[in-house]
């Protein structure tokens, strides 16, 4: 049986200490529930029934927990198969993490009054069950409500305005959420394009975002090259995982471009500057933002890179003949803070053939692990990678660091120093989901 369970719940699982000394067995209220409900696993595995659904299908919970739906379904006398329209809901409720609505659908069951099988009409409801920081759908919580079988068919069998209504809504929450999750891809691939290319220099981009759904959140990258040949890479992170952080990040975005275009300006500048205007803009949010100027190359091939931190996270460099290194020098105030202190700069050069990473925490950060410790993971992970290709890097970094797929955000710039990029080592970029 599936037991609730919150901060204060007990070793025993389903007791909750409440103000006063008592407690609150989650058990209880999902079986004290008028309306009935069913949880299933992700492979339609029954974990549990409240009383109210038990009663519709007139047998004992132990005759479902633990067999496929499918099959608990089979054990009620003269019951019919499971409607395929609920199925599918189910599976898209799985797969998106999104509520899927089922309008009123027929399922013969017998009647516990009489013991007659006619038509009877039923509303669905699929609820995914996940835990904070992770959108991956743990269980589904199925809600069963019965509807008069003459609101759907009426007394001369036509459709009657409670079935047509019930068809608009049903029909129009489900184009509303496809169109809105298609203005977020558009979106989203509008403002995270592949990065130009910079002579000198091979720049390889990643994005992955946590909403499965929606596809969009608050990173992103950006590669910007300026008259003089200098290069600019930013990283940013607004918090969020939704159309709204994808909108401020948009905005925030544009703000920056503009301002990294101007020849004139290092790193804490462009930040500033930046910063600056979004306040004149009335753009509001906070951003953790990396931004980088790369210099056009000396004589011997070098680049010289200079960078600045607005409460982000220290870059990585993988040194052409030895490990990896993090630049870890203190950060500068957040974006959007607007404190009267100075932003620190670090300046770097950096050999041909040695790679630069700037990432979102995304990359890193994990519940209950210390971020100096999954940094330094990182570092590990970028030092052990043999093959010395950009793109294989990327690669790597993203799926070593990311195990647990969508917990948030992540994006990713990487350059390396090359004079002559080989095959394949032109500017590109990925969005992976």
């Amino acid at each position: 049986m599936i037991r609730g369970t919150t901060p204060a719940t007990d070793a025993g699982g389903g007791r909750s200490a409440v103000p006063g000394g008592a407690t609150l067995d989650y058990r209880d209220i999902f079986d004290a529930m008028a309306v009935p409900k069913i949880v299933l696993d992700p492979d339609l595995v029954v974990l549990d029934a409240n009383r109210s659904y038990t009663e519709l299908l007139g047998v004992p919970a132990d005759a479902l927990v633990g067999r496929t739906l499918a099959d608990a379904v089979a054990q009620v006398p003269g019951g019919p198969p499971p409607v395929p329209r609920a199925l599918d809901a189910i599976d898209r409720c799985l797969r998106t993490g999104m509520p899927e609505v089922v309008e009123p659908t027929r399922w013969d069951l017998p009647d516990r009054r009489t013991g007659e099988t006619g038509p009877r009409y039923w509303m669905l409801l699929a609820l995914p069950v996940t835990r904070p920081g992770d959108p991956t759908v743990r269980a589904v919580v199925v809600r069963v409500e019965e509807v008069d079988a003459a609101d759907v068919e009426g007394t001369d069998g036509r459709a009657t305005p409670e079935r047509m209504s019930w068809h608009s809504t049903v029909a129009r929450m489900r184009a509303t959420a496809a169109a809105e999750r298609e203005a977020a891809v558009t979106l989203q691939s509008s403002v995270l394009a592949r990065p130009p290319h910079v002579a000198g220099l091979v720049v390889d981009v990643r994005y992955q975002p946590a909403n499965r759904i929606t596809r969009v959140g608050g990173d992103w990258y950006d590669v910007v090259v300026r008259e003089s040949g200098r290069a600019v890479l930013v990283v940013g992170d607004v918090a969020g995982h939704d159309v709204d952080a994808a909108a401020t990040m948009t905005h925030l975005k544009g703000v920056l471009r503009t301002v990294a275009v101007e020849d004139d300006a290092g790193p804490a500048e462009v930040l500033d500057r930046a910063e600056r205007a979004a306040a004149a803009l009335r753009i509001e949010g906070f951003a953790a933002v990396t931004a980088a100027v790369v210099d056009p190359p000396a004589p011997d091939g070098s680049r010289r890179v200079t960078w600045a931190r607005a409460g982000s996270l220290p870059p990585l460099v993988r040194w052409a003949e030895r490990g990896a290194e993090l630049l870890g020098e203190r950060p500068g105030r957040l974006f959007g803070l607007l404190l009267p202190t100075d932003r620190p700069e670090s300046t770097l050069d950096l050999d041909p053939g040695t790679s630069l990473l700037l990432f979102t925490d995304g990359l890193v950060e994990r519940r209950g692990e210390l971020l100096s410790d999954s940094l330094e993971l990182l570092r590990q992970d970028v030092e052990q990678v043999v093959d010395r290709r950009l793109a294989r890097l990327a690669d790597c970094v993203l799926a070593r660091s990311t195990p647990i797929r969508g917990a948030d955000d992540v994006a990713l710039v990487a350059l390396q120093v090359d004079a002559a990029p080989a095959d394949g080592q032109e500017a590109v970029g990925t969005m992976t989901g």
